[in-house]
């Protein structure tokens, strides 16, 4: 499908930053209850920079054909636990580019060490609790968000 995962630079993020200043649906999905907020190629890279610090975490910018498209990150809940979370511009839901991009980022976890990887998903948001789904049956719920767990051994 010509998706490839690469760690965060600066490069990309200039057009990471555009993607989520102008993709409306994607604004919504993300942060459905904030105030939009446009943001710099750099805020967006300071920002990545700072959430792995504080969470012990990676980023990675999602590319189609060399042409980013999203991104998708872990960072350690505990010893061995990560948690992940991932977007994708809405011009390109539903295609498959969500499914790739995660089957590529599952060995990327487990050789950071994590044996499971879990996620919080907004229950509105059914085609990525469908990703899940295919490597795991063990997902718990609440209110308003499924919470699955992937066994990486």
């Amino acid at each position: 499908m010509g998706i490839t995962l690469k760690t965060i630079d600066i490069v990309y993020c200039d057009y990471l930053a555009e993607l989520l200043n102008s993709d409306e649906n994607l604004y919504l999905a993300l942060t459905p209850n904030s105030p939009r907020k446009n943001i710099t190629g750099n805020d967006y890279y300071v920002g990545c920079k700072e959430w792995e610090v504080r969470k012990n975490g990676s980023n990675f910018v999602i590319l189609y054909n060399e042409r980013p498209i999203g991104s998708i990150s872990f960072y350690k809940r505990d010893d061995s636990t990560a948690g992940c979370g991932y977007w994708i511009e809405s011009l390109l839901w539903g295609k498959g580019y969500g499914k790739e991009a995660f089957s590529l980022f599952l060995p990327i976890i487990k050789n950071a060490g994590f044996e499971y990887v879990t996620a919080n998903i907004l229950k509105s948001n059914e085609a990525s609790l469908k990703i899940w789904t295919k490597y795991t049956t063990d997902i718990k719920e609440n209110e308003d968000r499924y919470a699955p767990i992937i066994c990486l051994k």
